[in-house]
């Protein structure tokens, strides 16, 4: 298992300013030994999560079928489709749909709303679990013990501090948001947007990830606070309930 974590970690290395790696990237940012970082390459290679080109290593085509399998048939997305169309056009607002991956939150699914602007942060960008309403209502969920130990990771950060200079502050901000249900921020990822996201459990009641309704602070304020968690949390609990139903099925 510790070899294929490691072997999967090549992946992690392809960014917007590096599109392609090379067996002295995967050394020189991995740590590998070249022996090693051949044998991962050919590995990839083989099963098509990575293609050989003239300036290195690319992502390869079976990760482009993994994204078309998601979008078409993965559970989440497919139990809660309707709820975010509906969402989008009764409100005019994006609608996002997000699941929790390690200590970030992925946007796998967005609906676009009547803002011109597009998002910074739409599908595929991860977002760090302290940042954006979208990542925070996943935070406020997660077990006690991996709660405080993220805490103790990011207690010196700044986004950690305008949660709660303490640990103390800190819990009693997250529990503040797991009774409200949902979380409210502005402008944490764009300066002139706000956003309003509920959660999303499994049938053990564990975390998945959330539904956000983001838009311009302009668009916002047409809409009461009020109303627009309401609405957040119906759909957030209507998706609960089929991925629930669907596991006992």
């Amino acid at each position: 298992m510790n070899s294929l974590r490691r072997m999967l970690d090549v992946l992690d290395l392809f960014r917007p300013d590096q599109p392609a790696v090379d067996v002295d990237v995967i050394c020189n940012q991995l740590g590998y030994a070249p022996a090693t970082a051949y044998r991962y390459i050919r590995e990839l290679c083989a099963v098509g999560l990575l293609v050989r080109l003239p300036g290195g290593y690319a992502l390869g085509p079976r990760v482009i079928q993994l994204d078309l399998q998601m979008r078409e048939y993965d559970p989440m997305l497919t139990e809660s489709r309707d709820l975010i169309e509906a969402l989008g056009e009764e409100t005019g607002l994006n609608v996002l749909l997000s699941e929790l991956y390690g200590s970030t939150v992925i946007t796998v699914h967005h609906h676009p709303g009547r803002d011109a602007e597009p998002l910074r942060f739409g599908r595929g960008r991860p977002m760090a679990l302290l940042r954006s309403a979208t990542a925070r209502v996943v935070l406020a969920s997660l077990p006690p013990r991996q709660l405080r130990r993220l805490y103790d990771e990011h207690a010196q950060e700044a986004d950690m501090q305008r949660l709660g200079a303490s640990w103390k502050d800190f819990s009693r901000a997250m529990l503040e948001i797991r009774r409200a249900g949902y979380c409210l921020s502005v402008g944490d990822l764009d300066p002139d947007k706000a956003g309003i996201a509920a959660p999303i459990f499994d049938e053990r009641k564990r975390i998945l990830g959330s539904i956000t309704a983001v838009g311009s602070v302009d668009r916002f304020q047409a809409f009461n606070e009020e109303y627009l968690a309401r609405r957040l949390r119906e759909a957030a609990e209507e998706i609960t309930r089929r991925i629930s139903q669907g596991a006992q099925a």
